[in-house]
């Protein structure tokens, strides 16, 4: 939810220039250490150290003594230290990896890393390189005219973020437009694409930190902070997508949510009572729109005091909760950082007599505004108030709430221009007391933290769902990440992507903006639009701030059949979207992908930013201008197929069709397998007894993966992952299950085959080379097993399995 209008950035966040840095001189010594290269250029010292999977670790100490090896977004099993081999030569020093030659120039000590073969990847600036200037540090890069820049977490427009200059301070970004800067949470990672090649750099500093990517320099790009150290990963490549994957096992991957939170999710500002939250569930289920997930804003609470319920408009909860549930709805409810001072409010109290509040500079306890009017901050960066904080949910959780939002949280205090706690606020930052200079950034990332940590506790076994606004690397750990508070325009329908995307390769998997535009309220065909974009979105969720309602059925029934066929299809591609999101866990590789993640070489692909790859299989160009009549875009190489008419196109190659308000162009990648199931009305609705494989013409792979959907039990090899090879040659088209893993209780009873693309009824259809029976019937064939059904008008072949495993092999053979 938006708090108060700050009328743009401040004014104090802004990229410096100056004039005073003083660059690392010449080398005077160097020694080893603990698996680790310190060089000496006088009073300064550099460290360099290679990480896991040749990840190059970079440190200065200007003053030659270095801070605690301390980090909120490194994982503590990401940095296992490689040993290096090290030359010697007159003019260097060179580390040698199994994948990398990193060269250190003795006069002056500039930075540079090469592949084994002694191509160029990265450089210092020759004439900067690292520098300080008082607590403030920067680090110079050289910029070649074929450089792009990718990722830096949650900014708007474009995707490409060659010569822009950006910076890292979470902050309440009420009301902000495509191009503002900066906004809710810091991810300081970028990846640099160059003719095709790519290495990434992550930014290991809390501070207020800036990007400048060519703005100020034709010739350099920069990347710096306020105070803290220079601390830097060099993540070699040299595709983008194994830097991401480098990259998530650093700061880790965004863990396997509950299937609920897969489903489409409906918000408001506010549902202000529980009449009204049961009237929203019960036009759901009375209008057959699926939905999993209702949320509870600011008006649930007794005068905005977080852990209560009004006790007029939410009297009886858990028999609120517990009806919605009845109705196969989680309810999510929201809870700010902001603690109402109040003495007999029983979270206050407990607080205070714990000292879990921030201290200002005079060690009084901090009192700031949000929503309660005067309030205390809980200070996150302390494991004591963490674990305080996550007993806190026990009654809720009690009482039937099933997941968290928390908002708020960069955190926002309305008592200050810059919309945020006074930098002089103390925080324990684990042991090592800081101020909010330091802590700002990684507040909301520690809240998350102990919410979720919390959450795991309390609901032993059962996955968190956690949603956070603010947060900074390494946030996904904990929580699911939406864009704050977007508004109701054909510009913030489109900002979304480019800003998703450069989320999703920054680590931040689970994702997604408010559909529909939280300000303000869409036209029928905003919000359609919208909405089959939105399906697409990790987290897909629907939110907007009063005035008018913005349900799938407020636009007119025209509409709603749109919205609701549209809503349909998210539940259809369940079994698809749980599968990659697994792969997203297991790997680091995001599940909304840019163009250029799997396609570095394509011709311009840094400049396509509304068009995306939907996990490994599928290729979406949504529709994002008003009243457009047809769709322009460029497939990547290979061969593609319209994913509803099976229809074949070139990649690599230039398309244009016709769009109509119920036409979504959606492509799957030839030879794809992709899961799916008959639409429900929620997730636990029906069990999953029958799968539809939707395979594609070609040679291809996919996956399927079921467990419970809830609980960690497939951490124990509770689950089923099936893997299928797909071949066309000539006049046969074979759908092989290659692999099975874990458990056959996990797997479908029925197995409904549909062969997409082919042109006439074939002369025969075999499993494992036993021939299959024709069922021209299609209400019997509904009923069958063991046999086939041609649809001449779709050019669809489906076939019906009783049974398929391991090793099994089902044939389509075009002539006898």
């Amino acid at each position: 939810m938006t708090s108060v209008r700050y009328g743009g950035v401040p004014a104090a966040i802004t990229v410096r220039e100056r004039s005073g840095w003083q660059s690392l001189g010449n080398i005077s010594a160097h020694r080893t250490e603990d698996d680790a290269l310190i060089i000496e250029c006088g009073e300064a010292r550099v460290r360099l150290s290679v990480e896991r999977e040749d990840m190059i670790r970079v440190r200065l100490a200007p003053r030659g003594k270095f801070r605690r090896d301390f980090s909120w977004a490194v994982q503590p099993d990401a940095v296992t230290r490689v040993p290096f081999g090290l030359e010697e030569h007159d003019e260097h020093l060179e580390m040698v990896t199994d994948q990398l030659r990193v060269r250190i120039a003795r006069r002056p000590c500039r930075i540079s890393f090469h592949t084994n073969e002694g191509d160029l990847i990265a450089a210092d600036d020759a004439s900067k390189g690292m520098a300080w200037d008082g607590p403030e540090i920067r680090c110079w890069k050289s910029l070649a005219g074929e450089d792009h820049f990718f990722g830096l977490g949650e900014k708007g427009p474009p995707l490409d973020k060659r010569n822009g200059a950006i910076v890292n301070w979470n902050h309440d970004a009420a009301e902000h437009e495509p191009y503002t800067d900066p906004l809710y949470q810091t991810h300081p990672f970028v990846i640099v694409l160059s003719r095709g090649q790519a290495h990434g750099l992550f930014f290991d500093n809390t501070h207020r930190s800036f990007f400048d990517l060519g703005k100020t320099s034709r010739t350099a790009w920069s990347f710096g902070a306020d105070g803290g150290e220079l601390d830097y990963y060099f993540i070699p490549g040299p595709t983008p997508g194994e830097v991401v994957r480098r990259y998530g096992r650093l700061v880790g991957t965004t863990p396997l949510p509950p299937m609920w939170a897969l489903g489409y999710q409906q918000c408001r500002w506010s549902y202000e009572s529980a009449k009204r939250a049961q009237r929203i569930a019960k036009e759901f289920r009375s209008r057959k729109i699926p939905c999993d997930t209702i949320y509870l804003d600011i008006d649930y609470m007794d005068g905005f005091r977080c852990f209560t319920w009004d006790p007029k408009r939410f009297a009886k909860p858990s028999t609120l909760l517990t009806s919605l549930a009845r109705q196969g709805f989680k309810t999510v409810v929201i809870i700010d950082p902001g603690i109402k001072a109040e003495r007999g409010y029983s979270v206050f109290e407990s607080g205070a007599a714990g000292d879990h509040f921030c201290r200002d500079a005079d060690g009084h306890v901090y009192v700031g505004k949000v929503w309660p009017g005067e309030s205390v901050y809980p200070d996150y960066t302390r494991e004591s108030t963490r674990h305080w904080w996550g007993d806190l949910y026990k009654k809720l959780i009690a009482d039937g709430v099933t997941g968290f939002w928390n908002d708020m949280n960069e955190p926002a205090d309305f008592t200050h221009g810059d919309g945020t706690i006074p930098l002089t606020v103390r925080f324990d930052n684990d042991g090592e007391p800081t101020d909010h200079r330091e802590a700002h950034n990684v507040y909301g990332m520690q809240m998350a933290r102990a919410t979720f940590e919390g959450m795991q506790k309390l609901r032993r076994g059962e996955r968190p769902f956690v949603l956070t606004r603010a947060g900074y690397a390494g946030v996904q750990r904990y929580a699911a990440v939406w864009t704050g508070d977007n508004a109701s325009t054909w510009d913030h329908l489109r900002m979304s992507l480019p800003m998703l995307l450069s989320m999703s390769v920054s680590g931040v998997a689970f994702c997604g903006a408010d559909v529909g535009g939280f300000r303000a309220y869409p036209s029928p065909e905003l919000y359609t639009r919208w909405l089959q974009l939105g399906i697409f979105y990790p987290l897909c969720r629907t939110h907007t701030a009063g005035g008018a309602e913005q349900d799938p059925w407020s636009f007119g029934k025209r509409h709603e059949r749109i919205n609701r066929s549209v809503i349909e299809l998210r539940y259809a591609m369940l079994p698809y979207l749980y599968s990659e999101m697994q792969y997203t866990t297991k790997s680091g590789a995001p599940l909304l992908r840019p163009v250029f993640l799997d396609n570095p070489e394509m011709k311009d692909v840094h400049k396509l930013e509304h068009e995306f790859l939907f996990g490994r299989q599928l290729y979406v160009a949504p529709v994002v201008h008003e009243g457009a009549k047809e769709r322009k875009f460029r497939l990547p190489p290979g061969e593609w197929y319209g994913f509803d008419d099976g229809a074949r196109r070139t990649g690599d190659a230039e398309h244009k069709i016709a769009v109509d308000i119920e036409k979504i162009p959606m492509f799957a990648r030839a030879g794809a397998v992709i899961p799916m199931r008959r639409p429900v009305q929620f997730v636990d609705d029906k069990p999953l007894n029958e799968l539809i494989l939707s395979v594609y013409p070609g040679r291809g792979r996919g996956c399927f993966y079921n467990d419970d959907g809830r609980t960690y039990d497939y951490q124990k090899g509770r689950f089923l992952l099936d893997e299928y090879e797909t071949s066309t040659e000539q006049d046969v088209t074979v759908l092989k299950l290659a692999r099975r893993t874990g458990r056959d209780t996990f797997a479908p009873k029925v197995y409904l085959v549909k062969f997409n693309g082919v042109l006439k009824p074939p002369a025969v259809v075999e499993l494992t080379g036993r021939k299959l029976a024709e069922c021209k019937d299609a209400r019997r064939f509904e009923r069958a097993g063991d046999t086939w059904r041609y649809d001449k008008k779709s050019r669809v072949l489906w076939v019906r399995l009783k049974r398929f495993t391991a090793g099994d092999a089902l044939a389509v053979i075009r002539k006898a």
